[in-house]
């Protein structure tokens, strides 16, 4: 793997926890797909599965392009589940309708859970790692748990943390554990990173 390839999709991938700026920064858009996409791709689902998460976006790893993988069949305990994976690239939300709650976590966010307003019907584009286009209709309220996980993850690319939908009230249930991220981030890195004001 070349120096360009190594620089923009890095070997070894590492969890970033809130603050970390670029949980808050809109990635940019993958124009190319190449082997050493595919390949970081894959090194994405091994990180996934190493924290035991059903999705991860590519800014959690500190990766600021607009691709996330997701595992939706980690969601259930039962033995024999078939993977269900799945790549997303460049992904975009059309024609959403009415709203739904669902709780939800994120490992960038260790040991914090809410309830988040999410759309409950909607249309999703993306293309997979070889660029082909696709597109799915998905109907939270009917059973289609992965709509929740795809809102969540394209949330990343866009600069947003799950935390931004929580009201004032939701928010002071999590504040204390928001302020001892932001306290081990300051220690490991004398900056304040991109600190939740509300």
């Amino acid at each position: 793997m070349g120096t360009t390839a190594s620089t923009a999709f890095p070997l070894q991938l590492e969890l970033v926890h809130y603050p970390h700026p670029v949980l808050r920064k809109r990635a940019t858009d993958v124009t190319t797909f190449t082997d050493d996409l595919r390949q970081f791709c894959d090194r994405m689902f091994a990180a996934m599965d190493e924290h035991r998460g059903i999705g991860l976006a590519a800014p959690q790893v500190g990766v600021s392009r607009r691709i996330f993988v997701t595992d939706h069949s980690r969601r259930r305990d039962e033995p024999g589940v078939v993977p269900q994976r799945r790549v997303w690239i460049n992904p975009r939300i059309e024609t959403p309708l009415g709203t739904t709650v669902y709780e939800e976590g994120c490992l960038s966010f260790p040991n914090i859970y809410a309830k988040v307003e999410r759309h409950s019907q909607f249309t999703f584009h993306w293309q997979d790692e070889f660029g082909r286009a696709h597109s799915q209709r998905f109907d939270v309220d009917s059973g289609d748990f992965l709509g929740i996980v795809v809102q969540h993850e394209l949330d990343h690319l866009d600069g947003h943390v799950f935390v931004e939908h929580l009201t004032v009230a939701q928010l002071g249930l999590i504040r204390k554990r928001l302020k001892e991220l932001e306290t081990a981030y300051k220690a490991a890195t004398g900056r304040d990173g991109a600190v939740l004001r509300r």
